[in-house]
């Protein structure tokens, strides 16, 4: 959790994460990985890439289903446009064949109601990675006039309603709205009014082309300082081994928003890679006083004193997290191997039953 923010991810990383979320119902979550995961894929590796087709087909038909139900309340109450949404989606996102004919089939019944004749794309379904599995379907009904329309749940594209689905190809906009939806708190949609000239150099990012997008954030840091922006060519320096670069820009970015949770993991990160763990504990210690993502970091104590080779106090903090039902499990994962190593065998039974489901 805490060592990976900097490390270059593979597609098995985001291929099991989709997994995960697969297995939670969390369906557009697991959609947004595994379609980076196929990104990421090496052309050589059939296995995986049939593995993550599949996980990708499980997902989007999960998706379609829930906006053909959604589909079909709106177009029962009358609501024309928001029935439209659904069914496009619907079609758009399922794989089954089945699914697809049925949201056809909803769309011809929307057109005799005279529907609008405007959709949003696929990538409308995927919400934050906080959001409930019975949410997500397209967001909240908005009306589609002009202008920009960056914190609406269906950001939409004008398209006509003969169009064919668009598969996996999606417009820029909607590979950056996918990439950002993750992020925690109010970070997605903070991003997504960024603007289009971030949007393309955070896409240049995520292809591997710092070089290309590092002048064009520079640029923006030039109309003042930004604490995302910041971020972001922070890292870029990380990965181009300029470190006191990059710390003194994660610094001016905590000085311009104390509350971004990233660019305190990102600083702790980069703390603990350098060995000076007194300071990252500190900084942590800071975020919990400032009630910036307690839960992650309470964990990210207990890995701390766990790399410095504090044991106790690594039990005495994932002890705690157990008491945070966002980091309840992966605290209770770490807790059962040390206790087990030191013969609590009955407190490791404990954890494994009320945490783990009893798989230990």
């Amino acid at each position: 959790m805490l060592f990976g923010l900097f490390k270059k991810k593979d597609h098995r990383y985001y291929q099991t994460q989709g997994a995960k979320f697969l297995a939670a119902e969390r369906y557009a979550d697991a959609r947004v990985d595994f379609l980076e995961a196929l990104r990421l894929c090496p052309a050589d590796a059939a296995t995986d890439q049939g593995e993550i087709r599949q996980g990708l087909d499980h997902s989007g038909n999960r998706l379609g289903e829930l906006n053909l139900e959604e589909g079909e309340h709106s177009l029962n109450q009358g609501e024309l446009q928001k029935a439209f949404d659904h069914f496009t989606l619907a079609g758009e996102l399922a794989a089954d064949q089945r699914i697809k004919a049925k949201a056809t089939a909803g769309l011809a019944r929307v057109q005799q109601g005279n529907a609008p004749q405007s959709a949003p794309v696929a990538a409308a379904a995927a919400p934050t990675a906080a959001a409930a599995p019975a949410k997500e379907v397209a967001g909240p009904y908005k009306p589609h006039g002009g202008g920009s329309c960056t914190s609406c749940g269906t950001h939409a594209h004008q398209k006509p309603l003969e169009a064919e689905p668009a598969g996996f190809d999606l417009a820029e906009e909607d590979q950056f709205h996918l990439m950002v939806a993750p992020l925690p708190g109010d970070l997605p949609a903070r991003y997504g009014a960024m603007g289009s000239k971030f949007a393309q150099a955070y896409l240049m990012i995520h292809d591997g082309k710092d070089a290309n997008a590092l002048p064009v954030l520079q640029e923006m840091l030039l109309s003042g300082e930004n604490d995302i922006v910041l971020y972001e060519v922070a890292l870029i320096m990380f990965r181009a081994g300029r470190i006191h670069e990059s710390e003194s820009l994660l610094n001016r970015a905590l000085s311009a928003n104390s509350q971004n949770g990233m660019v305190y993991m990102a600083l702790v990160q980069l703390l603990a890679g350098g060995g000076r763990y007194a300071e990252a504990i500190a900084l942590v210690e800071r975020m919990q006083a400032e009630d910036v993502m307690a839960d992650q970091a309470q964990f990210m104590l207990g890995e701390l004193y766990e790399t410095t080779g504090d044991e106790a106090k690594a039990i005495e903090m994932w002890s705690k997290a157990l008491e945070m039902p966002a980091v309840a499990r992966a605290a209770a994962e770490k807790l059962v191997p040390i206790l087990g190593s030191q013969g609590r065998t009955e407190e490791v039974k404990y954890l494994a039953k009320k945490y783990l489901k009893g798989c230990c």
